[in-house]
């Protein structure tokens, strides 16, 4: 191993530094971290479930079996649903039934239960301070059997959090029955991550959605000349890539992770025939992505941004969703424009016509942008096509309706006059420049 991957594992917790070495191939190293945190301190719940992983790996399940179901309740006990699900799998892994603990975890986090509250979820512990890594001396199979005897303390010890504790109230799986939750829940594929591994790519087509179990990742979106924005920072219990359920769109960034993460995966194709099979988890997972969507409109559009924060979702609720294959038109040069579109996900390009009726690409737009505010405030016919680069998710608001919200909205109808301007000049521009450069070739 290199200095500068050393020096990058200084910087990881001790039971990150575990689950780095597991990833590389390295099994003895992870039980060599991983051992002294939990035979110091039983309540390492983290560290009992990298040591069962690491003994399920070796095919010695007799032990860790019995602990991965007892990491079911231990998880469920803290309120942490998506460790609970890598627990059930884990309990998969070596043999148990793992839809019966896929039914106890709905029955915990699903529509009515008792103890879902408004409350986060408990932190996992500090590990102690006096947890030293085993020397390099002892050999994997030692450190095997001492996996072994650890998780039979482990087994045989109280958990310190009550049975009954409350658990917070999660989007989405709140809102299933357990019947249906639980059914959910299956569908989930659990998948691992090392440090600086990317998840998502941006770019590439969305296929899946991801909640995180352990672990944080970060957002950025390639801003060209090799710099990258950072939109967000992602800890355990978020959810992200779920418009890849309803939309055929592109990543619009990418995910990388900052530490080794775990992550529940989930398939498009397996949810629509999930979807096909339980109406309701269907219907939700619309719902929940619809939300989202919305959510995320709030927060970034700048024209949405122009209108009181109170007031933007009932703003929002008055559009209509709609969907665009590459190579469709939301708007047509010289006809009239429906209404106002706010594009959601995916891309759309401006494309115009010179005077020797050559098209001329003015634009690339993409979630949180307009487009038809400058025919519809104008009362003109388009001047430019409007097509979607990529599979391409819009809101739109009928020009009759529109026309409503901009006199209940003065500041909306101020941002997107100011909007329509800038579109216009850069109109000009565009053209201006194409015929600069084309008369250049001419000359020459």
């Amino acid at each position: 191993m290199t200095g500068e991957r050393d020096d990058s594992i200084s910087k990881l917790s001790p039971l990150d530094v575990a689950h780095q070495r597991r990833l590389e191939g390295d099994a003895a190293g992870a039980l060599r971290h991983a051992l002294p945190m939990l035979e110091s301190d039983m309540a390492q719940v983290g560290a009992a479930a990298l040591i069962c992983r690491v003994l399920i790996d070796a095919d010695r399940s007799f032990v860790a079996g019995e602990v991965a179901k007892r990491l079911v309740d231990a998880f469920c006990r803290r309120g942490d649903l998506p460790a609970a699900v890598v627990a059930a799998s884990m309990a998969e892994s070596a043999g148990e039934d793992a839809a019966a603990l896929h039914q106890s975890i709905a029955e915990v986090f699903g529509a009515d239960s008792k103890r879902i509250g408004d409350v986060p979820p408990a932190p996992p512990p500090l590990p102690a301070a006096d947890a030293k890594v085993l020397p390099a001396t002892l050999k994997l199979e030692a450190l095997l059997d001492r996996a072994e005897t650890s998780l039979e303390k482990y087994l045989a010890s109280d958990d310190a959090t009550a049975k009954d504790s409350p658990v917070p109230r999660l989007p989405l799986f709140a809102k299933l029955a357990p019947e249906a939750l639980a059914v959910l829940l299956a569908a989930f594929e659990v998948i691992e991550r090392a440090e600086d591994d990317t998840v998502i790519d941006q770019g590439e087509e969305g296929r899946e959605a991801f909640v995180v179990a352990r672990g944080a990742l970060r957002v950025v979106r390639d801003v060209g000349q090799e710099s990258e924005l950072l939109l967000a920072a992602l800890g355990p219990g978020a959810i992200f890539g779920e418009m890849a359920l309803v939309s055929d769109a592109l990543r619009a960034a990418s995910v990388i992770a900052v530490e080794p993460v775990i992550l529940l995966a989930a398939g498009r194709d397996a949810l629509e025939s999930l979807a096909a099979r339980e109406e309701v988890v269907g219907a939700e997972l619309g719902a929940f992505c619809q939300g989202r969507m919305v959510s995320n409109l709030i927060r970034h559009s700048a024209i949405l941004g122009s209108v009181p924060p109170d007031e933007r979702r009932e703003l929002v609720q008055r559009f209509q969703t709609r969907t665009f294959a590459p190579g469709e038109k939301l708007i047509e040069r010289d006809h009239d424009v429906d209404g106002l579109y706010l594009v959601a996900s995916g891309c759309v390009e401006v494309v115009g016509e010179d005077e020797d009726g050559d098209s001329i690409r003015i634009a690339a737009l993409g979630p949180g942008d307009v487009v038809g505010e400058i025919s519809l405030l104008l009362r003109r016919e388009a001047t430019a096509d409007v097509v979607a680069k990529h599979p391409t998710v819009a809101l739109w608001l009928e020009k009759d309706a529109f026309r409503e919200v901009i006199r209940e909205h003065p500041a909306l109808l101020g941002e997107l006059y100011e909007t329509a301007t800038r579109r216009e000049e850069e109109t000009r521009s565009v053209v201006a420049q194409e015929a600069l450069e084309l008369g250049d070739i001419i000359l020459l």
